[in-house]
């Protein structure tokens, strides 16, 4: 087969992570919710038991599909993960009660999630990009699903006013099945040499190796509480800035300044991350959500609410692409997939215990006060985790990593 070229191999990456579980199931639910629910008879708490189920599933999976891809190629997985995700949307749209289908759909979904979502494209991604890698990164693991979930919304309140939520579901499954098509088509294939080098997937640490390593902990922790940390302010933002006096409307539109940084923090942390060697400078994307609380702490006049929520916006799209940028860093591309996987899979329960504590928090103590302020603790851990990356890894800051070198 035809080796493709770099244009088609990112943007069938871009294509399938826009069609992807995160993009399509979690971009529409909030849309889905009250009309699924009304119909069923369900109360609010039954349906999102559907994304509890679903998560955990794919994050329990991730690392063993990792290692699937990083022993067969990304191409078949990604189609059959896909094929999975585009079933699940068909049986949700035949649900009646929350019985065995449920469950099923459920936990089909989360197992094509787990080889269709991030941790496939990481190692096929970089073996395309020398130069130029983080920006790309980012754009496909972090921007291409923002831009969808932009879209999906508005387009399924129209499928859903025009065909019913049924109908809805399956329009949806069919885009779905579409980009397994494309992935099919062999676009989505790794360029097996570097110019001027050794073979790609020979240079680079195992998954036993990178776990026996300080550096691959320190990022993990700095991953997951980083990108859970984030989400959860996200989570309470409209509700912490309410309960001090902002009017509903203020606060949701802070909340969409936020999500629109959240793309320009991908590019921006993709393009400084392609030029910085030092991870010093780096970890500064992780602590501008710490400055980004502070200045909403102490006011709550729009300028002051809007700065913040660019900051925490910023560091959200940030901290999305450079955690697979760092895993191909450090620990090359022979394991990428599971290396990131299992990292992604932390990061996921992270993410579904913060905006939880937070709220536990809040509950105990009254107010947002002792939430907010052990929220720039942590984040001020995980950017510690982070600026110990190269002194864990054992070079200096005018030096490249070995994976770097060679990938």
């Amino acid at each position: 087969m035809t080796t493709p070229k770099r244009w088609q191999v990112t943007a069938a990456s871009a294509l399938c992570m826009a069609a992807g579980m995160s993009a399509l199931f979690m971009g529409s639910f909030p849309v889905f919710l009250e009309p699924v629910s009304k119909d069923l008879g369900w109360g609010r708490s039954v349906f999102p038991q559907f994304i509890t189920i679903l998560s955990l599933s794919s994050a329990l999976l991730m690392p063993i599909g990792g290692r699937i891809i990083d022993r067969i190629g990304v191409r078949w997985p990604v189609t059959i993960g896909l094929l999975m995700i585009a079933a699940g949307f068909g049986m949700v749209s035949l649900l009646k009660d929350a019985g065995l289908l449920f469950w099923g759909a459920a936990l089909l979904m989360g197992a094509g999630a787990a080889i269709s979502g991030p941790p496939a494209f990481v190692p096929l991604i970089a073996s395309w990009y020398d130069r130029n890698r983080a920006l790309a990164l980012g754009c496909i693991v972090s921007v291409a699903p923002a831009c969808s979930q932009a879209i999906v919304s508005p387009m399924t309140q129209q499928l859903l006013a025009i065909l019913g939520w049924r109908a809805a579901y399956r329009s949806l499954g069919m885009i779905v099945l579409a980009a397994a098509v494309i992935a099919a088509l062999g676009f989505l294939r790794p360029r097996s040499h570097m110019p001027g080098g050794p073979e790609i997937m020979g240079t680079s640490s195992g998954v036993g190796a990178a776990m026996r390593t300080p550096t691959f902990w320190l990022l993990a922790i700095g991953a997951s509480l980083g990108s859970a940390t984030v989400i959860g302010l996200t989570v309470h933002l409209v509700a912490w800035q309410t309960g001090r006096g902002v009017a509903p409307e203020t606060a949701a539109l802070v909340l969409s300044v936020l999500f629109i940084t959240g793309t320009a923090g991908a590019f921006l942390a993709g393009y400084a991350a392609d030029r910085i060697r030092d991870s010093r400078l780096l970890q500064l994307f992780y602590a501008l959500p710490i400055v980004g609380i502070a200045i909403m702490t102490a006011s709550v006049a729009l300028p002051a609410l809007m700065l913040g929520s660019i900051f925490i916006g910023i560091a959200m799209g940030a901290t999305t692409g450079l955690a697979p940028f760092f895993a191909t860093r450090y620990f090359g591309l022979k394991a990428s997939a599971q290396i990131f996987g299992i990292i992604l899979s932390l990061t996921m329960v992270a993410i579904g215990l913060a905006p939880l504590l937070i709220g536990l928090g809040y509950d105990v103590s009254g107010s947002y006060i002792v939430p907010m302020a052990v929220a720039a603790v942590v984040l001020a851990i995980a950017t510690g985790c982070i600026g110990l990356l190269d002194y864990s890894a054992g070079f200096r800051r005018s030096e490249r990593p070995a994976a770097d070198i060679y990938n």
